[in-house]
């Protein structure tokens, strides 16, 4: 009898024992019940282009909210081109008449005077055309004498007619030459008065014949230079204009007198001004433009003439969708804004408590969108997901809530 009692406090053990080690521990079980939540939390805060805000966050941003607007805004056409002078402020100087160069005074961007003396050269015909001048003003004294002579007797009748025919040919001869002799002179810079008056030289000047910078020179002391060659060339900047190239689609919206806002990249970013002046009426095959020349507002000795410019030409008003530019967030060149998103947590009672009597924030989204043109503080949407009835678009502040979005995707990295 004792045996079968104590065989049975065996079994009785044994089963105690067998059901104890199928059960779970209950710390392991609690330890594991808080990883699912830590987990559950991880994941829902780690949702890609979310941020939460806490009502203290929330004040300290001072959000501002709106929505997508139609605005009017200018309309304008893109154009490219450079710098160009009009050719009555370009000078290609050349020598009047062939010469050895015995003197060259300027170099590239000496700024020099309308007359001032670039270069001398000398040539031993200059010396021949002085003295025939001379000659031709010695002999006209008496071939001027002979036709009052002639004239005097041909009044009174007492010579024939064909000597005085003669005496009046040779003296309008005599004049045409001297007349002749004084252009080429003038023209060669020598003064006509000066070689009357016994002077004569070997060289001549060569003369600016405008005022403004010295851009080209192709001239040294000793070379012989040709009358065909440019030894300077000269350019005033001061009536600096605009040269665009116009696409052909664009060419039809462009008019005279239309505003013309332009960059010149090499000099910085700052805006110039102009207007149209003239449209051209020729199309460049190659290209697809067509010239367009407008004129500067003002002077600005920073240009140089060639220098690479970017413009916009105004063409009128019209209606686009726009945000201020403060709602657009720049990101790995792409443009973001945030909506306030609807609460990840639906808050059941008043004051934003739950059933379990936590507290919640305000969560909003970024959403990607594609910008055009930026005019007067704002930047138009040329591309926006479809959003909610009523979605309320962060217009201030949007950079605060980026950076804060970011701050929670560092902290999740971690």
């Amino acid at each position: 009898m004792k045996r079968a009692i104590k065989n049975s406090l065996v079994l009785i053990l044994l089963s105690l024992l067998v059901f104890r080690c199928g059960q779970p521990e209950p710390v392991a079980e609690e330890e594991h019940a808080h990883e699912e939540e830590a987990g559950g939390h991880a994941e829902e805060g780690g949702e890609e282009g979310v941020v939460e805000l806490s009502d203290v966050q929330l004040a300290a941003a001072e959000l501002a909210y709106g929505s997508l607007d139609s605005i009017n805004v200018s309309a304008f056409v893109k154009a490219n081109g450079t710098l160009d002078l009009p050719p009555q402020k370009l000078a290609a100087v050349s020598a009047p008449s062939s010469g050895f160069v015995r003197q060259a005074n300027y170099l590239v961007g000496n700024y020099v005077k309308k007359g001032t003396v670039l270069a001398v050269l000398e040539n031993m015909d200059f010396v021949r055309y002085q003295e025939e001048y001379q000659n031709v003003l010695s002999n006209l004294d008496y071939l001027a004498a002979e036709y009052q002579r002639q004239r005097r007797l041909d009044s009174a009748q007492v010579n024939s007619k064909k000597q005085f025919q003669a005496a009046t040919a040779a003296y309008e001869n005599a004049r045409s030459r001297k007349n002749a002799l004084e252009k080429q002179l003038r023209y060669l810079g020598i003064s006509p008065a000066s070689v009357a008056k016994g002077n004569i030289s070997s060289t001549i000047p060569v003369r600016a014949p405008l005022s403004g910078y010295i851009t080209k020179l192709n001239v040294h002391n000793g070379e012989f230079a040709s009358s065909e060659q440019e030894l300077y060339e000269l350019a005033d900047p001061r009536h600096m204009h605009l040269e665009l190239n116009v696409f052909e689609q664009d060419v039809n919206k462009v008019s005279i007198g239309q505003p013309i806002h332009f960059t010149v990249p090499s000099v910085g970013q700052q805006v110039y001004d102009g207007e149209v002046y003239l449209v051209g009426k020729s199309f460049d095959q190659e290209s697809k433009t067509v010239k367009v020349h407008g004129h500067i507002e003002g002077e600005h000795g920073s240009f140089i003439r060639g220098m690479y410019v970017e413009a916009k030409i105004y063409t009128g008003k019209q209606q686009v969708q726009a945000l201020p530019e403060e709602a657009i967030v720049e990101d790995e060149g792409k443009s973001y804004v945030f909506i306030q998103a609807d609460d990840a947590h639906a808050q059941e009672e008043e004051g934003g408590h739950d059933e379990a009597g936590e507290v919640h924030g305000t969560s909003f989204k970024r959403v990607q969108v594609v910008t055009g043109e930026r005019e007067q503080g704002f930047v138009q949407i040329t591309q926006l997901p479809e959003l909610s009835a009523g979605a309320k678009i962060v217009t201030k502040g949007a950079y605060y809530l980026f950076a804060e979005m970011k701050k929670g995707e560092g902290g999740h990295h971690h």
